[in-house]
């Protein structure tokens, strides 16, 4: 199950994966990642869709962000 809000400047995803909190600037975006591996926090590129692209699946974006 997975619960998103894209919307806002602040975006969340919660599912049985993890945590995973994006925040939107002007000059940038951060993502926080809270999961069984520990915690990720990077910052982005505005306009970044990584999340998108992996479709949501925070064990796939963990994996992306680390490399």
């Amino acid at each position: 199950m997975k619960i998103l809000s894209e919307r806002l400047p602040i975006k969340y995803l919660l599912s049985e994966h993890g945590l995973c909190l994006g925040i939107d600037t002007w000059s940038c975006s951060y993502l926080f990642l809270l999961h069984r591996g520990g915690i990720v926090l990077r910052r982005r590129p505005v306009g970044d869709r990584v999340v998108e692209d992996l479709d949501y699946h925070i064990p796939d974006i963990v994996f992306a962000l680390r490399d």
